[in-house]
């Protein structure tokens, strides 16, 4: 046997709820509960709502920050290659061929490089911060010079 449950409405909504319950051969308790459930079920559905929107918060705070590190990089690749047109001297044809033999082979090693560290896993930063390690002597001391009394 379910709990009973005593509750004053206004005149209008009675009105409705025996309506509905003689339309669609309910009882007013089965309509009620129908719509206690239906007004539970969307408070369920907006912390849900909560949740989703927080995380799409995330996933495009992710995206900016990408999307800002890709910029830097496309700016960094941009420099390198205005300063090498800028300052590189002309050349033949015989030493641009030899230029790109060289190059070939370089940027063939490089890439492979960049695939094996790509591959570990590891990240510039985080061997730049472990590879810088201090102590104390590497910071200036300022030494204290004793006060005389007088």
């Amino acid at each position: 046997m379910k709990p009973r449950l005593v509750a004053y409405v206004p005149a209008y909504v009675h009105a409705k709820v025996v309506a509905l319950s003689k339309k669609e051969g309910m009882t007013q308790s089965s309509v009620i509960e129908d719509a206690l459930n239906a007004y539970f079920s969307i408070s369920i559905q907006h912390e849900r709502d909560a949740a989703f929107i927080k995380r799409q918060d995330e996933m495009i705070r992710s995206l900016a920050r990408i999307e800002r590190e890709q910029n830097a990089v496309i700016e960094m690749v941009d420099m390198q290659v205005w300063f090498q047109h800028a300052f590189a001297p002309p050349m033949t044809a015989e030493q641009k061929q030899a230029a790109k033999a060289r190059a070939s082979s370089a940027i063939e090693g490089f890439s492979a490089r960049v695939a094996d560290r790509l591959n570990s896993g590891r990240k510039l930063l985080g061997e730049a911060l472990a590879d810088a390690v201090f102590d104390e002597d590497d910071f200036l001391q300022i030494e204290q010079q004793p006060v005389a009394a007088e």
